[in-house]
């Protein structure tokens, strides 16, 4: 999505906020069995959300208290809905709502400056308040002496997320550093892009537009590569319509080129399709040589889904060709590995290992992590294919492993997909099963049509060897039906011989 350049620089901010929530962590468990009040500032509660649910995933006897608007005393709402006893932290969220900017002095800090020793009575625990940071500075000066009992203050803020500091923000629209970031650097740097993107306001000034399409960018391919898909889009929209009353042609080819790869994952190919072909008319009119080549790359990914493989293959070769004019690395290897998928379809194991190697070898010169998972995970099919399967198991989890540090949702599904085929073979089944489920899971999540429609026709394989014909059946229709409504007729042929054969399978039992 947008330009990517060889720098695995990390923005500061994210590095700053990963050792705040690592601080966190070590207080929650030197202070556990005693009383003690925090603050945990934090502007974004998307970004507070996910924090809380990342600190409770290793400890589920963290109680979270979400105060809501008719709250008059948070201690006596805290209590009511917390006994203390079994507890081994309390978040309390959602004060804001109780602090409107235009009343000067609030009656529930006064009240929460009241309850000071309350707290220490009735709670052996960390006592977190997950805040903004003007409620913050509400707190220090309406309820000083509970403002004073505060023993630790964590900030999920970036001194970067303004607009003013944005402008000199080296690491904007870096899509490499961005897509290198692990999940939580990922969680930070969408919060920072947001809260800038929202400062700079509805109506922008001539200096500072450039500023917000490539925030709006970087934002969108962050969304999209932790699969969070509508907000990816709707992001997209929003620096379509900047574009477009620009006349900027070059930044509306590419959110319709953005835009057609959400489409494709969705399985709208005719949508998605239309989208990428606006995208490369642009491109040519304007003799954009990368656009093109992008255009090219993006439209075989269309073809390839359909089951065109010749079409993909010529559509693939065109874009490396301009690639390897321009000297694109990454797009070179995004071809390579495309094109290695092709051969890998026709059983051309050899030429496919070929051009998947030379793939991988640019994606590690580059440092690109997520282009090193593909290739891990492509490469893993063919020795599947061979047969080796021990070798095919290792180099999948190499996959996983990397997709999971980077939190690519589409990245993790797909290797748990690939590592059940693998259990499949070895006569694993409720291994594959298992990891089949979590792999339809995500798919499910992020509405991947065809993803959704491949672990269904790989689950009635496992179903069908343990002799569950009917439950067989089932699967093979959905993955059918599925992959009609995408618009692949290779596979809706392919499920349909699955679900005859099945029929044969009963005869044989009578």
């Amino acid at each position: 999505m947008g330009k990517q350049e060889n720098t695995s620089h990390i923005p500061r901010e994210t590095e700053r906020q990963g050792a705040e929530l690592d601080a966190m962590r070590r207080m929650l468990s030197i202070s556990g069995g005693t009383c003690s009040l925090s603050i945990s500032i934090c502007n974004s509660p998307a970004l507070r959300d996910y924090l809380i649910k990342k600190l409770r995933k290793g400890n589920d006897s963290i109680e979270v208290v979400k105060l809501t608007k008719d709250t008059t005393d948070i201690f006596s709402f805290v209590s009511d809905k917390v006994s203390g006893s079994d507890c081994s932290a309390i978040f309390i969220t959602n004060i804001e709502p109780l602090l409107p900017s235009d009343t000067k002095e609030h009656k529930i800090l006064k009240a929460l400056n009241a309850s000071r020793e309350l707290w220490k009575d009735s709670y052996h625990c960390p006592i977190v308040f997950w805040i903004a940071e003007y409620a913050a500075t509400l707190i220090s000066i309406q309820a000083r002496d509970i403002w004073s009992w505060i023993s630790h203050q964590f900030e999920f803020i970036s001194e970067d997320a303004h607009v003013a500091s944005g402008m000199g923000d080296m690491s904007a629209g870096n899509l490499l550093a961005a897509g290198n970031l692990t999940i939580d650097q990922k969680q930070f740097r969408i919060a920072e892009l947001e809260q800038r993107i929202t400062e700079a306001g509805e109506t922008f000034k001539p200096a500072i537009v450039e500023h917000v399409l490539i925030w709006l960018n970087e934002l969108a391919y962050i969304y999209y590569q932790i699969g969070d898909l509508c907000q990816a889009e709707n992001v997209l929209k929003k620096s379509l319509e900047i574009d477009e009353s620009l006349d900027r042609q070059e930044g509306i080819a590419a959110s319709y080129g953005n835009l057609g790869l959400i489409y494709q994952g969705r399985g709208e190919l005719d949508k998605a399709e239309e989208m990428l072909k606006k995208s490369l008319e642009i491109g040519e009119k304007r003799g954009d040589q990368k656009g093109i080549a992008i255009g090219y790359g993006n439209l075989g990914l269309i073809y390839e889904t359909r089951g065109e493989l010749d079409k993909a293959e010529e559509t693939y070769n065109k874009s490396l060709e301009i690639n390897e004019r321009l000297g694109r690395q990454e797009g070179m290897a995004n071809n390579y590995g495309n094109l290695g998928n092709i051969y890998r379809q026709r059983d051309e194991l050899d030429k496919a290992e070929e051009v998947l190697k030379k793939s991988l070898e640019i994606e590690e010169r580059l440092g690109r992590q997520e282009g090193i998972a593909i290739q891990y995970g492509n490469l893993g099919n063919i020795y599947l294919l061979r047969g080796e399967l021990d070798k095919a198991e290792e180099i999948q989890k190499r996959s996983l492993e990397i997709e999971e540090k980077l939190g690519r949702q589409e990245g993790i599904a797909r290797s748990y997909g690939n590592l059940g085929i693998v259990y499949i073979l070895r006569g694993e089944l409720d291994k594959a099963e298992k990891v089949l489920i979590k792999s339809l899971e995500i798919e499910k999540r992020l509405e991947q049509q065809e993803g959704i429609a491949t672990n269904y026709g790989n689950l009635g394989l496992i179903y069908r060897k343990r002799g569950e014909l009917d439950k067989a059946k089932e699967s093979y229709i959905k993955a059918r039906d599925l992959f009609s409504r995408i618009g692949m007729p290779h596979m809706v042929e392919q499920s349909q011989e699955n679900i005859e054969s099945l029929k044969e399978e009963r005869k044989g039992e009578q």
